[in-house]
C-alpha cells in the first residue's frame, strides 16, 4: 500500500513539475521601430549595357575593367565590313523604291495605263448602253441585246472602280516601303560610321563583356558603364507593404560584406508600376553614411523605418495567437489590443499590463 501511495505522489510532483516547466514571461517595455523588410541591390548611377550599332569582329578594346572614361570616348574598335555590305544593300533598295515610287516609274505608269484603258472601255460601254436604251424605248431592237449592253456597262464601271483602287493602294504601298527604306538606309549608314562604340557618359567601365576576336552585334551587350561615384540602392517591396512607404523615410541597410554593420540610407524615390513577375515596386534610397568601398550589383537588405516608439509595452511576436490573443493562464486566452510591431515584438496596447505573466502556445 505504501508503495501505491509513493508511486501516485510521484506522479503528482511530475505533473506539476511538467506544468512549471512551460515557457513564460512577463511584457518588458522599451523601443520598438515598425518597419517594412525590402531587398534589392547596389546600382552605378546612370549604368547602363552598351550595346553596339554595327555587326563585326573585335579588332581591340581601347579600355579596361576599373578605367575612368568620358562622355564620348571609345571603349573598342570593331571590323565593320559586314555592316558596309548592309549599307549597300539598303542604299541599292532605297534607289529601287524611289524610280517605282515616282510618277513616271514603271509601276505606277502601268497601273496609269491600266486605268486609261479601263475608262475608256467604260464610257464606250455607256455609251453604247444609253443607244441601247433609247432604242428600246422606242420599241427597237430585243430586251436580250439590251441586257447585253447593260451587262457590258456594269462590268467596265466595276473594272475602272478596281483599276482606281488599284493604283491607289499601290502609290500608297510603295510610297510606305521608300519610307522604310530611306530609314533602314539612314540607320544603317549611321551604324556603319560607328564602329568604335563610345560611353555616353563620364563614369566607370564596370565590365568587359567581349574579347578581341569575337563577333559583335547590335543584340548583344560588349560593356557596363556606370557613374564612377554615385551609388544608390535600387529595393524591392512587396505590393501589400508599399502604400506605407514615402519618400524620405529612413532605411537601414545591411550587406554581406559588411555583415556586423548597419548603414543608414533614405527613400529617394516610388516607382508607382507594378512588376507584374515579381508583385513587387521599385523603391530608390541614398546613403546617408556610404560603406567605405562599394560596388555596383552587391546584395542588400534593407529595413524602411515607419515609426519607432521609445516606451512600448512590448512581448514577442511568437506569444501573440488568433491575430489579438495572448495566453494567461491555463488555456485561458485574454483579448489584447496590439500597436506597432517590428520583426520580433509587437506593442501591446490594452489588455494586460507589465505584471501580467503569459504563456508561449
Amino acid at each position: 500500500m505504501k508503495a501505491y501511495a509513493w508511486a501516485a505522489m510521484l506522479l503528482v510532483a511530475l505533473c506539476t513539475a511538467c506544468g512549471s516547466d512551460r515557457e513564460s514571461i512577463t511584457p518588458t517595455n522599451g523601443p520598438i521601430t515598425e518597419s517594412v523588410y525590402a531587398s534589392g541591390m547596389v546600382k552605378a548611377q546612370g549604368q547602363y549595357q552598351v550595346y553596339p550599332t554595327v555587326s563585326g569582329t573585335v579588332l581591340a578594346l581601347l579600355v579596361k575593367e576599373g578605367d575612368t572614361v568620358k562622355a564620348g570616348q571609345p571603349l573598342m574598335r570593331i571590323d565593320d565590313r559586314t555592316s558596309s555590305f548592309a549599307t549597300g544593300s539598303a542604299e541599292a533598295q532605297l534607289q529601287l523604291l524611289e524610280r517605282n515610287a515616282s510618277d513616271d516609274g514603271p509601276v505606277l505608269t502601268r497601273l496609269r495605263a491600266a486605268v486609261d484603258q479601263a475608262r475608256d472601255k467604260f464610257a464606250l460601254d455607256s455609251t453604247n448602253y444609253q443607244r441601247q436604251q433609247a432604242l428600246w424605248d422606242k420599241g427597237i431592237g430585243s430586251r436580250n441585246e439590251l441586257d447585253q449592253r447593260q451587262l457590258a456597262y456594269t462590268t467596265s464601271r466595276a473594272n475602272l472602280d478596281m483599276a482606281r483602287k488599284a493604283l491607289a493602294e499601290n502609290r500608297a504601298q510603295l510610297r510606305t516601303q521608300l519610307d522604310v527604306a530611306r530609314n533602314n538606309a539612314a540607320s544603317t549608314s549611321a551604324g556603319n560610321a560607328d564602329h568604335q562604340p563610345k560611353s555616353l557618359i563620364d563614369g566607370i567601365v564596370y565590365d568587359l563583356m567581349i574579347e578581341p576576336g569575337e563577333l559583335a552585334t547590335p543584340q548583344r551587350p560588349v560593356a557596363v558603364v556606370g557613374s564612377a561615384s554615385d551609388l544608390y540602392l535600387e529595393l524591392e517591396v512587396d505590393e501589400f507593404d508599399i502604400r506605407l512607404v514615402k519618400p524620405g523615410q529612413r532605411v537601414l541597410v545591411t550587406l554581406d560584406s559588411y555583415a556586423d554593420t548597419a548603414f543608414q540610407a533614405q527613400v529617394t524615390r516610388i516607382i508607382p508600376l507594378m512588376n507584374e513577375r515579381s508583385r513587387t515596386f521599385q523603391v530608390d534610397a541614398r546613403f546617408v553614411h556610404r560603406p567605405p568601398v562599394l560596388y555596383p550589383n552587391l546584395t542588400v537588405e534593407a529595413s524602411i523605418v515607419l515609426r519607432t516608439k521609445q516606451n512600448a509595452l512590448r512581448v514577442p511576436a511568437s506569444y501573440i495567437i488568433d491575430g489579438g490573443f495572448v495566453i494567461t493562464g491555463k488555456d485561458e486566452k485574454t483579448p489584447v489590443k496590439l500597436g506597432a510591431r517590428d520583426m520580433e515584438n509587437v506593442e501591446v496596447l490594452s489588455g494586460i499590463s507589465a505584471d501580467t505573466r503569459i504563456y508561449k502556445p
